[in-house]
């Protein structure tokens, strides 16, 4: 392919990877991170309108930065949902022993036993009432 002062986002859909490389370099004046193909186009798509029709306002950049210093803020934290789906292994070390669970249809497995919930299983480990999901790293710990 020669090398263009302006390559068409269509251009920049039909590279190989070594090509999204040598482009990376090119644009970024470094190297191309490793991360998916996918991934380098739209990076490569976005420095290439950038350096077409310039970069973010200076008002833009201000409300950015204003946004990640708020994100920094101690505020709750929120649980993360997720869904366990059938077959998903758990695996946490309690005073230097590995238990691995394995999520059922109709419950979960450990230790050769049906077990009803995660918390259940928590409490057998630890011999303290614990909540599942947090003991099992699902969710995360209040600050």
């Amino acid at each position: 392919m020669t090398r263009r002062a302006y390559l068409t986002l269509a251009q920049i859909a039909e590279m190989d990877p070594a090509g999204l490389a040598e482009e990376w370099v090119r644009r970024y004046g470094a190297p191309a991170p490793n991360i998916s193909p996918d991934l380098v186009r739209l990076g490569l798509a976005y420095r290439f309108q950038e350096q077409r029709h310039g970069g973010m306002s200076r008002t833009s950049k201000t409300v950015m930065r204003r946004a990640a210093v708020a994100a920094d803020l101690p505020t709750k934290p929120q649980a993360i949902n997720r869904k366990l789906t059938p077959g998903t292994r758990l695996v946490r070390d309690w005073d230097g022993v590995g238990h691995t669970v394995t999520v059922l249809e109709d419950g979960i497995a450990y230790d050769g036993r049906h077990w009803p919930s995660l918390s259940a299983i928590a409490k057998a480990i630890t011999g303290a009432h614990w909540n599942g999901p947090r003991f099992f790293g699902l969710t995360e710990r209040r600050k």
